[in-house]
């Protein structure tokens, strides 16, 4: 080949990459995946490089697991972030930090604690059109697991220790949040959250009822979130922060602008099957809107997946191809998916996030 044609191709070639957008923007795509098989995360991390992961979340916060992982995910290029949770599952450190007195659990109506029973009875859940915490369509709707009183300053201190341990991980990326949210979507019932809510409303006049509750409730758990993750950044410098918004906060399911996170996951394409046109249009709100309050934050779209046909509505490879591109053309290039081990054990699912990501 001549200089002449050897030149004419190379510029034909640079034309071509920065007129294709798409093109560009597949050069810039991240992928984090919430999970890490504790059995074998070995080589779970190492199939996880093979799809395209970058970052993976463990919901562990054993500073043994989690320094076994970074030094796997460091082979692999793949960064570890460790999650803490409200829910559930933090009765125990609850109890051994403070004995003696019972959890303060949020508090529900009775008429949202029947539909809690209701939900969660036999098979009921994979039955009715019920959302695991997505935006809901039934009256009321509530999420079966119990969440911690955001208002409670004890259950707020209570993260500290765990957060301690996470930071002190030699090579860690950050940590992560999930489960921060209402169980009914809302607000807490709790007579100190009552009390609360009064003093707010006495102190806005201008605010109508409705107002007044949606405003308080959102920005307890804004402001909730926003100081733990300010902590985490006081223990260590540089420590990254990542969050996916669930359950959702019904009055406004993207709030998620106010929250000052690195890596603040917003859900762009829920698990039942959301028509395209909305996967669309949130993906653009959580990319245009990632720095309105903080310069530090990057909007991130969450894709839910899981391969459980008969629990949660099946997506083939069509349908998550389509799920990824919409939300990357419409602004998403960071991106989370739950779960990670879903996507790696089904061949036609991680082929199409290869496409993307690898």
């Amino acid at each position: 080949m001549t200089n002449f044609k050897i030149l004419c191709f190379l510029m034909f070639a640079f034309a071509f990459t920065v007129s294709d957008g798409f093109a560009d923007d597949r050069k810039t795509v991240t992928l984090t995946g919430w999970g890490i098989d504790a059995k074998n995360p070995d080589k779970f991390i190492k199939n996880a490089e093979e799809v395209g992961f970058n970052v993976l979340i463990t919901w562990s916060t054993d500073p043994i697991f989690l320094k076994r992982t970074v030094e796997t995910g460091e082979q692999h290029k793949i960064k570890i972030f460790s999650c803490i949770s409200p829910m559930g599952g933090m009765e125990g450190l609850w109890k051994k930090r403070y004995p003696g007195r019972p959890v303060p659990w949020q508090v529900m109506t009775n008429d949202e604690e029947a539909a809690r029973k209701f939900i969660m009875a036999g098979k009921n859940q994979y039955i009715i059109p019920y959302q695991f915490g997505g935006e809901p369509k039934m009256t009321n709707e509530v999420l079966g697991t119990k969440i911690i009183c955001f208002n409670d300053l004890e259950a707020r201190e209570l993260f500290k220790p765990l957060i301690d341990d996470i930071v002190s991980v030699p090579g860690i990326e950050g940590m992560a949040f999930d489960g921060f949210g209402y169980q009914n979507y809302r607000r807490c019932h709790c007579e100190h959250c009552k009390t609360l809510l009064t003093e707010y409303g006495a102190r806005h006049p201008e605010m109508t009822k409705n107002e007044t509750e949606v405003i308080f409730f959102r920005d307890t758990l804004v402001d909730y979130i926003n100081y733990l993750a300010d902590y985490a950044r006081s223990k260590k410098e540089g420590i990254k922060t990542s969050i996916h918004i669930w359950p959702v906060f019904a009055p406004e399911p993207l709030y998620g602008k106010r929250l000052d996170i690195d890596f603040c996951g917003q859900t762009a394409a829920w698990y039942n099957l959301w028509p395209k046109e909305k996967i669309a249009e949130y993906s653009k709100i959580i990319s245009g809107e990632a720095k309105s309050y903080h310069q530090r934050q990057k909007g991130v779209g969450m894709i839910g997946y899981y391969d459980k046909p008969g629990k949660f509505p099946v997506k083939d490879a069509i349908r998550v191809d389509m799920e990824l591109q919409t939300m990357i053309e419409n602004g998403c290039l960071e991106i989370q998916v739950c779960g990670a081990k879903d996507v790696m054990d089904n061949k036609g699912i991680s082929v199409v996030f290869e496409k993307y990501f690898k």
